[in-house]
C-alpha cells in the first residue's frame, strides 16, 4: 500500500475548498443581493422591479407541453400559470414604486 504524498493531500484540500465555494456561491450571492436591497430601501421580493417572474415558464410566457413526444406536435403553448404574461405583480409591494402617488 502506497502512502499519500503531501502534494496529493494539498490537491484534495484545494479540491474540497473549490467544491465548498461552488456550493456556497448561490447563498452568498443571495445574501449580497438582500443586503444591497436593504441598503437601497428596495422591495425585498422584487428589488424595485414590481414584477416577479413566473416560475413555471421562467418568464417566457410559453411552455412546451409534449417534451417527450416524437412527433412534430411539440409546439409552445401559453403558460396557464401566468396566462402568457411571464410575470406577476409583486405580492410584497403590490407593484407600487416608492414615491409614486396612488391618487388619480
Amino acid at each position: 500500500m502506497e502512502s499519500i504524498t503531501s502534494n496529493e493531500v494539498a490537491g484534495f484540500a484545494v479540491g474540497a475548498l473549490l467544491l465548498a465555494a461552488a456550493l456556497a456561491t448561490p447563498k452568498v450571492d443571495a445574501f449580497i443581493a438582500r443586503e444591497q436591497r436593504r441598503d437601497l430601501k428596495l422591495c425585498m421580493e422584487c428589488g424595485g422591479v414590481t414584477r416577479i417572474p413566473c416560475a413555471r415558464c421562467k418568464a417566457r410566457g410559453t411552455i412546451n407541453q409534449n417534451i417527450f413526444s416524437f412527433d412534430d406536435s411539440n409546439k409552445p403553448t401559453t403558460c396557464p400559470a401566468c396566462r402568457g404574461r411571464g410575470n406577476f405583480p409583486c405580492p410584497s409591494c403590490c407593484g407600487n414604486k416608492p414615491g409614486s402617488s396612488s391618487s388619480s
